[in-house]
């Protein structure tokens, strides 16, 4: 697995849907996807990028997990070809216990924690240079430097 950080959680330029964006450490790589707004507000929280009273579920989180006497050892993302999904596991006498979750949740509770994040290679299949822009946008790029002359003389004779 490959450690990751967060960077930022943004609207994208494209869609106007909230993304939050990671970086392989020490790498040029990036990993971004889309979330749901709520997910989005509680992760920004935890990041300290906005302002908020509390973020009751991950208070409440917490205290379930200091009740089973675990520990948040990591936040791990996976990939297939619907997305991004993940996870967080925990430590618990020795053991350690698998739980999936929101890809938001699962950041949000590894930042208030402190441990790392790790990204499969699944999930680093949807990863680009942190150079590369998107598709739409080398496509949108072409398309606005393209004339028709660029296709030389297609009038029919």
């Amino acid at each position: 697995m490959t450690p990751m950080r967060v960077i930022e959680v943004n609207t994208c330029a494209h869609t106007g849907r909230p993304m939050v964006m990671l970086q392989v450490e020490g790498r040029d790589r990036w990993l971004a996807f889309y979330l749901p707004m709520n997910e989005a507000n509680r992760l920004a929280c935890c990041l300290g990028v906005t302002q908020c009273a509390c973020t009751p579920i991950f208070d409440l989180a917490e205290q379930l997990i200091g009740h089973l006497r675990a520990a948040v050892v990591r936040a791990y993302l996976e990939g297939d070809e619907r997305g991004i999904s993940a996870g967080l596991v925990l430590e618990r006498d020795g053991a350690e216990l698998i739980l999936p979750c929101h890809p938001a949740d699962a950041l949000a509770l590894a930042v208030r924690a402190h441990v790392p994040i790790m990204a499969q290679d699944s999930a680093l299949a949807h990863a680009r240079s942190a150079g590369a822009k998107p598709p739409a946008d080398e496509v949108a790029d072409w398309l606005a430097r393209i004339h028709p002359s660029d296709f030389g003389d297609t009038a029919p004779r």
